[in-house]
């Protein structure tokens, strides 16, 4: 191809796969803490079973993974919640400016938070402390705890 022709997104795509299988051609680590080290990090948030949800300081959706869109009520296949807005996946806060919901998941840690399930009703739960933590960190990554259960099967403590 001359170096002054455009390319397109197929061949961006195509680049970045020849790129891709290069590094599945590496030979395997020796050790299990080198497989670890070698592992992306893209590919490790989505294979926990624990619901993970980043967001930038926009209020952007950055990343969700497929256990998180799963406690949402979505496929995993099949949904993209990233590119959303967090009022849109609050309960409760459709009308929130998407940085006051970044302001409030960054100070509720340990509190209850509720999400918007796709058959509307909301999904009680507890996040974790944003898992950065520098102040020139431009994402939040949240685990996230469905509590829901738990709040419904559990007796009231008695007076």
């Amino acid at each position: 191809m001359p170096a002054n022709a455009e390319t397109n997104g197929h061949d961006k795509f195509m680049d970045s796969e020849l790129r891709r299988g290069e590094r599945r051609r590496r030979p395997s680590p020796g050790r299990p803490e080198e497989y670890l080290r070698a592992l992306p990090a893209l590919i490790l948030l989505d294979r926990l079973p624990i619901p993970m949800l980043a967001t930038g300081l926009d209020g952007l959706v950055v990343y969700t993974n497929p256990a998180f869109a799963t406690m949402l009520g979505h496929h995993p296949d099949t949904v993209m919640l990233t590119g959303q807005q967090l009022p849109a996946l609050l309960a409760g806060h459709a009308t929130t400016p998407p940085r006051d919901c970044v302001t409030a998941l960054r100070a509720a840690s340990n509190v209850i938070v509720d999400w918007l399930h796709v058959e509307g009703f909301p999904v009680r739960s507890v996040i974790s402390e944003t898992l950065f933590f520098r102040a020139s960190d431009q994402v939040l990554l949240f685990g996230v705890t469905d509590i829901t259960e738990l709040i419904w099967t559990t007796p009231p403590a008695p007076r």
